[in-house]
């Protein structure tokens, strides 16, 4: 090749770097290869006659049979092991809980996964919703339903049944033990029981984690379900003509996937075990999350790939700094609900080279993706660059009323979309018959209605409301907001509540804060107010703060109180909990006395009670 030819080849060569550089080409070629492989499988799957998530299990588990599965408490689980157990479900994190999922696929029936956590009304109510007629008890969680036993059989019409790790009887039910099992036989049950399942036949009902009420059913088909897993896979797993960038992710039949999750909770069911029966990887299950415990856990099991969810990062974080903390083959953490203010902060201390922060509801019709492996894009819910975003029109974040939570329309009648970097809730596009298409809440109706939203830029197009505030920068970085529903209004402006909480979550003292506002007699809108917890070892002081929090937030965004807790409050998915913590406000007869509460003075934070409450009640107090 001469000079001449060797320039030119230089010079494409750089112009390629650069316009990739610029405008994150191959990021979207990549997205773009993870579309195509979804449609095609879905396609596939339809044409086979194969809907039904049973089979991706079917075809791991035939390929590679003596593969170990999953791993629990020290024992292995091989594809063939599990295929074998013919089980029927509700229970905490067990290969019991696999095991009646597989069963109730292969039967062709529906399982609903109840958080294992409820009792009283949000436990009743959730089975009440499902209209199952059978609930299978994990003997571990009998203490939920046992006071609740009678109404669940007499009122609700459910059989309970209990089925894990003991056969010992319960007074309210009676244990399916392997010797009742054995009655059925080992005979494989034939295919015919889930043929015929078509993309929008339920495939389960997952519930929404209720941290702004009681849980709702989400409906979540065969469609969805099904092609979800090699989807993810697929954007684990791109392949390149040349090298893939540093930033893709790759998972193989090799990794060993560990779950610090709750199997109940989608993201753990669809990004773990599904993925697993995709890919024929290991999943290393423990039956509950211990932050104090859980590296020695990837340690003894030589995990390479981490699942989160929810704050299990920041209590990752706030475990006590060891020379071991990098001594792991943990090359990967992937999940949902990473926040920017420990972003950074937990891959440097673990030394995890790869993140990847999914967005994703329940419900949704779609989702986010961000790879991330450095400063760039740190913080982000996902990526989409000027490529993808020109090719697939399929999400956009429109203007809302922070406070009515409805959409403001222009004079058209038609939405506004917003520019970089305003916040504005996310819509997903709602295509009527698509794989992903939203089915509504189980027998709900009227929540159903709220999610869906017509005649948004055109008359006649459908889309799905995700109830989340969201921002997109210039690079194509989608960046969580606020709650649709947590922003309040104070001091006529507009508080973001996920914005105080990353500032205060920055101060070294605060192991984590909730933000919420609080109605006060006689003020118009709602005052600021932050749970916190303190880190161990560590004091406050208020002064201090509250020139801290001044000096990184407009006046009007800093918070009046502060509630110091013992422990936050969490959903059994580490999501924080504000309703009850906002219904009790800042009075002093709602509150615990073990959980003191400040408000910001001209001397910093001081300490609030019945006197101080007084002077607010009566109209002297100035805020």
């Amino acid at each position: 090749m001469n000079s001449k030819n060797l320039s030119i080849a230089a010079s494409a060569l750089l112009g390629s770097m650069y316009l990739d550089s610029r405008f994150h080409i191959r990021r979207d070629l990549h997205q773009v290869y993870v579309s195509a492989h979804y449609n095609f499988m879905h396609w596939r799957f339809t044409h086979e006659d194969r809907m039904n998530l049973y089979f991706r299990f079917a075809d791991a588990a035939k390929k590679n049979p003596d593969k170990v599965s999953l791993v629990f408490q020290g024992r292995d689980y091989t594809f063939r092991e599990l295929e074998r157990h013919i089980v029927a479900i509700y229970m905490q994190n067990s290969p019991h809980f696999i095991l009646s999922w597989l069963a109730i696929m292969k039967l062709g029936a529906t399982p609903a996964f109840i958080n294992n956590n409820l009792t009283d009304i949000p436990l009743l109510h959730s089975l009440r919703t499902s209209t199952a007629h059978l609930l299978l008890l994990d003997p571990t969680c009998a203490a939920n339903v046992e006071p609740h036993a009678n109404k669940i059989k007499d009122d609700l019409g459910i059989e309970i049944w209990s089925y894990g790790a003991t056969d010992d009887p319960l007074p309210f039910c009676e244990p399916l033990t392997e010797r009742a099992l054995r009655m059925f036989g080992e005979e494989n049950l034939s295919e015919k029981m889930i043929k015929g399942t078509k993309q929008h036949d339920i495939a389960m009902l997952i519930y929404t984690s209720g941290t702004t009420g009681l849980p709702k059913s989400a409906l979540t088909c065969g469609g969805i379900c099904t092609a979800s897993a090699p989807m993810i896979a697929s954007i684990a797993s791109c392949h390149y003509i040349t090298a893939p960038p540093p930033w893709v992710i790759h998972a193989s039949v090799a990794d060993r996937v560990v779950c610090g999750s709750v199997l109940f909770y989608p993201i753990l069911g669809m990004l773990g075990i599904a993925v697993s029966w995709q890919t024929g990887c290991t999943v290393v299950l423990g039956e509950k999350f211990s932050n104090s415990h859980f590296w020695d856990e990837c340690r003894e099991n030589d995990v390479t790939v981490l699942i989160y969810i929810g704050e299990i990062c920041r209590y990752l974080l706030a475990t006590p700094p060891s020379p071991l903390d990098k001594q792991h083959k943990v090359r990967l953490a992937y999940g949902n609900g990473l926040r920017a203010d420990i972003w950074n902060q937990f891959r440097d201390r673990f030394g995890i080279r790869m993140i990847g922060e999914f967005y994703a509801s329940t419900e949704g019709t779609n989702s986010l993706f961000n790879p991330n492996n450095g400063e760039f894009g740190s913080g982000a819910v996902g990526h989409r660059g000027s490529l993808i975003r020109s090719l697939i029109k399929d999400v956009c974040i429109i203007r809302v009323d922070p406070i009515t939570e409805e959409p403001i329309r222009a004079p058209n009648g038609f939405c506004i979309e917003c520019e970089y970097n305003e916040p504005g809730e996310l819509l997903l596009v709602n295509k009527k018959d698509a794989p992903l298409e939203f089915q509504g809440y189980y027998k709900n109706s009227d929540a159903t209605n709220k999610k869906i939203i017509k005649n948004v830029f055109k008359k006649g197009d459908v889309y799905f409301r995700t109830g989340d505030l969201l921002k997109l920068d210039p690079e194509g970085h989608f960046i969580f907001a606020d709650r649709v529903g947590d922003t309040f209004r104070w001091k006529s402006e507009n508080v973001s509540t996920a914005e105080v909480a990353e500032v205060l979550g920055t101060y070294p003292a605060i192991q984590e804060a909730n933000v919420y506002g609080v109605e006060l007699p006689g003020h118009d809108g709602r005052a600021g107010m932050a749970a916190i917890t303190i880190k161990e070892g560590q004091k406050i002081d208020f002064k201090e703060l509250a020139k801290f929090v001044t000096a990184k937030l407009p006046r009007y965004a800093v918070p009046v109180f502060l509630r110091i807790l013992p422990a936050m409050e969490l959903t059994g998915t580490f999501k924080q909990r504000k309703v009850e913590l906002r219904n009790e406000g800042v009075d002093p007869e709602k509150i615990s006395e073990s959980d003191p509460i400040y408000w910001l003075t001209n001397d910093g934070y001081c300490p609030f009670g019945r006197q101080e409450w007084a002077s607010i009640v009566a109209g002297k107090a100035k805020l």
